[in-house]
């Protein structure tokens, strides 16, 4: 624990230094802010709570893809043989924990700004319907939505960023989200994710729990992948998309592990 701790840490202030994080997110986060004030598709629904749910669409679909795209050469960092990265190598913390703090430091870094935006947004909404329901929409869109798509936003991209040169490995990223996210089945030529519980937006969720309008969980789409959302289903598509995250992570520990190895 206190190697992972110490790897967490490292990775968490190296991502807060490093301008491409900011540079990617931040631009994202004002223009979801922008969006979900401005946006007919946001404002027009007359439920404040439903605003908010709806907002957290906008900050998965924008603000979790860009995390991911900024975070995809952390993973990889932990295979440089320079500077500290050589020090930590030396140290009894395990290859699994500064892997692991590889994801989790500047995920949590990146996600900090993103987060303060939507619950700032959920307040404003709240203080001006003059009810806490958007407020605990936010929170709840926060936890179990926002978090579990960046963490496997920057999960995949880690893997990807180790596979494949970065650049690529962005582009992948970028093809694979939109495939998973919003390519819905009545415009998708292919067998698509998009609307279904494997889906990382995280619609079930935030359709059944933080009052997001009901299109964002199905898409219009029927068969067994895409049933009605309701508490059930949405336990199910959080599952779903944590077990993806922590099969993404583990398959890129193990492919750094190799390389490793194969370095030495």
């Amino acid at each position: 624990m206190t190697s992972f701790s110490w790897a967490l840490r490292y990775e968490a202030l190296m991502a807060a230094r490093r301008r491409t994080v900011w540079v990617t997110v931040l631009p994202l986060a004002l223009l979801t802010l922008l969006l979900s004030v401005f946006s007919p598709t946001i404002t027009g629904h007359a439920d404040a709570a439903a605003r908010t749910g709806a907002a957290a669409v906008l900050v998965n679909t924008f603000c979790a893809l860009g995390i991911g795209i900024a975070l995809t050469d952390r993973l990889r960092q932990v295979l440089d043989t320079r500077g500290l990265p050589e020090l930590l190598a030396a140290t009894p913390s395990t290859l699994l924990a500064r892997t692991t703090g590889a994801l989790v430091g500047p995920l949590l870094t990146a996600l900090g700004p993103v987060a303060v935006l939507l619950l700032l947004y959920a307040g404003a909404v709240a203080a001006i319907s003059g009810t806490l329901a958007p407020l605990g929409s936010g929170v709840v869109a926060l936890l179990l939505a926002v978090l579990p798509a960046a963490a496997f936003a920057t999960a995949l991209g880690g893997l990807l960023g180790v596979l494949m040169p970065v650049a690529v490995a962005r582009g992948v990223l970028v093809v694979v989200w939109l495939w998973a996210c919003h390519f819905p089945p009545p415009f998708s030529p292919v067998p698509t994710a998009t609307g279904t519980v494997l889906s990382p937006l995280g619609g079930y969720p935030l359709v059944a729990w933080a009052h997001a309008p009901a299109v964002w969980a199905t898409r219009e789409g029927t068969g067994p992948l895409r049933p009605e959302a309701d508490g059930t289903t949405a336990f199910l598509g959080l599952a779903l998309v944590l077990t993806a995250t922590l099969i993404c992570h583990v398959l890129g520990h193990l492919v750094t592990r190799i390389r490793r190895h194969g370095a030495s």
